[in-house]
């Protein structure tokens, strides 16, 4: 009977077995997961979980997956004009230093130090503001490939930024950089579900040298200007200071940016005119670094469209062969008068002063010197004739001193209109008889007006010739640019203007005379200290020029002396 139990049982286990086998029982429910911590109110952890996190979606045929970069993070490109700085949040600039040009000795930065969430410079701008705000805050992905050497182009490097939300917003930034240029070519392309987006690259806010300057128009806000240069109209717009945000968007744009004294960023588009839009960007005004400025200054920026086949990005100076080279007439950037006559003369004379750097004389205050010098030259007969009629008529004049005051006083007592008009008859009729012109004076300044569009253009030239930055003359003068630092060169000035006036004043015995002589004395000593804030380049252009003035009044004074000798002998 134990045998039969036995038996019984062992055949109920292999049942069981069997059974359980080809029966599984169903898997528990698995447990919830654990929320974060910081999920509930306060920071306090919830007891049970109130919601199941939602399946993510499937991408759509055709989208391509998330592609973004998990931290932030800097990369910084080398090349033999200049250092960028670049950022994966957005691809955005943060930093473009020139390395052919030096503040002290350190290269030369040409963005502002801002804030990172307020650099814009290499950013996109769209239609839609929220989609451009999304795309200049997101972390792309970054890829950099070496470039050989190819078809005449020198070796460089291959910056590409990739980024997509999953959703079918996707954008992709390349930046091409090539040894020795100052040009960055430039791809760009923003899809929305499948649809290329017109897409504008964005320079700004605020742009220019970033250093302190004594002397000379400093690169901060109050200089900032956009530059659109406009195909159609072959006009230059300037947009100086606070950008006018009614009509912000101009069409057939040949290429447009930012520009300070000396340097500039200016966009290209290839194959194709674009559209250009502007704002203003309030930024504190250290930025700027104003002195004795509290409330944010307007900081320009510029978006300009990008095409399918891309464009081109200039960064730095202002050099009218090396814009020339690139075409598109980007030396109009160099932007020597707003009036055409003004701006021809100041180009000529641009041209003259490089070719006697580069052929004659190696340095650009003794090539200003020179230049001045021909100038004086070439003016010379128009300045004699000018000068000799003013001093003619000056000396004449004080010899008929004695019979205009006899003829004053003999109407001295009558106040009629009539005895007014006989007094001006006599008087007339003094002077026709001498061979006098009372006119002659105001004859002989009429030759020295001419000249002073010559004059303003060689000021406009010296201001905007960034081949001046940093170019030195002698001892203490190391940039001409720049304010003399120790005050010699405008107080030699200030003497020679001195000089010059008392040659050309004659000695006189009318009151009214005497007091129009000493007011024109306040004037070397006005311009003096005008000039004290000026560019070295530009005193020492006055300062020569006031001494071949001397010289000339000299042969002027020696040439009217002997007229009036030879006159009172006859």
């Amino acid at each position: 009977m134990d045998k039969k139990v036995f038996l019984a049982a062992a055949l109920s286990v292999i049942i069981l077995l069997a059974w359980s086998y080809l029966f599984p029982p169903p898997p528990p429910p698995p447990a919830p997961e654990a929320l974060p911590e910081s999920a509930g109110l306060l920071g306090e952890p919830d007891p049970l979980p109130q919601a199941v996190a939602p399946v993510p979606e499937e991408p759509a045929a055709g989208v391509a997956e998330a592609t973004q970069a998990a931290v932030l993070s800097e990369l910084v490109v080398r090349s033999d004009p200049f250092e960028v700085t670049l950022t994966n949040r957005g691809g955005i600039a943060t930093s473009w230093l020139l390395n052919d040009e030096t503040t002290g000795f350190e290269p030369l930065e040409l963005l502002p130090r801002i804030a990172a969430d307020q650099a814009l410079t290499l950013g996109v701008d769209l239609d839609d503001a929220a989609i451009s705000q999304e795309l200049n805050a997101a972390l792309y992905q970054v890829e950099r490939f070496r470039l050989p050497g190819e078809r005449g182009l020198p070796p460089g490097e291959r910056i590409t930024f990739s980024w997509s939300d999953g959703r079918g917003l996707e954008a992709r930034k390349v930046l091409t950089f090539r040894e020795g240029r100052y040009v960055v070519d430039i791809d760009l392309e923003i899809v929305d579900r499948g649809r290329r987006q017109q897409a504008r690259l964005v320079l700004g806010p605020g742009f220019g040298a970033q250093e302190a300057r004594k002397g000379g128009v400093r690169g901060a806000t109050y200089y900032y200007e956009a530059i659109l240069w406009n195909q159609l109209s072959r006009v230059t717009h300037r947009r100086k200071g606070k950008l006018s945000e009614v009509g912000s968007g101009l069409d057939g744009v040949r290429w447009a940016g930012l520009e300070d004294q000396y340097f500039a960023s200016l966009i290209l588009p290839n194959g194709e005119d674009g559209r250009v839009r502007w704002r203003s960007v309030e930024l504190p005004a250290e930025v700027a670094g104003t002195e004795g400025v509290i409330e944010p200054l307007p900081f320009p920026v510029l978006a300009v469209s990008v095409p399918s086949a891309g464009a081109q990005l200039f960064v730095g100076p202002k050099k009218y062969r090396l814009l020339e080279s690139l075409g598109s007439e980007l030396e109009k950037a160099v932007w020597f008068s707003s009036f055409s006559l003004l701006s021809w003369i100041a180009t000529r004379i641009f041209f003259g002063l490089l070719w006697i750097h580069d052929h004659t004389i190696g340095n650009y205050g003794l090539a200003i010197i020179l230049c001045t010098f021909l100038l004086r030259l070439l003016l010379f007969p128009v300045n004699q004739f000018s000068m000799v009629s003013m001093k003619k008529t000056q000396l004449q004049m004080q010899r008929l001193q004695p019979k205009i005051k006899a003829i004053k006083n003999k109407y001295k007592k009558s106040k009629d209109s009539e005895s007014r008009a006989k007094m001006n008859t006599d008087m007339m009729e003094l002077y026709r008889r001498e061979g006098v012109n009372p006119m002659g004076g105001i004859a002989g300044c009429l030759p020295m007006l001419a000249q002073i569009p010559i004059l303003m253009s060689f000021y406009f030239m010296l201001t905007v010739a960034v081949e001046l930055r940093g170019a030195p003359f002698f001892g203490w003068i190391h940039d001409l640019s720049v304010a003399d630092p120790f005050y010699v060169t405008p107080l030699l000035m200030g003497v020679t203007m001195f000089a010059q006036q008392r040659m050309s004043m004659s000695k006189v015995t009318d009151p009214t005379q005497q007091q129009q002589q000493k007011i024109m004395m306040i004037m070397p000593f006005v311009f003096t200290w005008i000039c004290i804030q000026m560019p070295a380049g530009m005193v020492l252009y006055w300062f020569v020029n006031n001494v071949l003035g001397i010289g000339q009044q000299w042969l002027v004074n020696r040439q009217t002396t002997r007229l009036e000798a030879a006159a009172q002998k006859a």
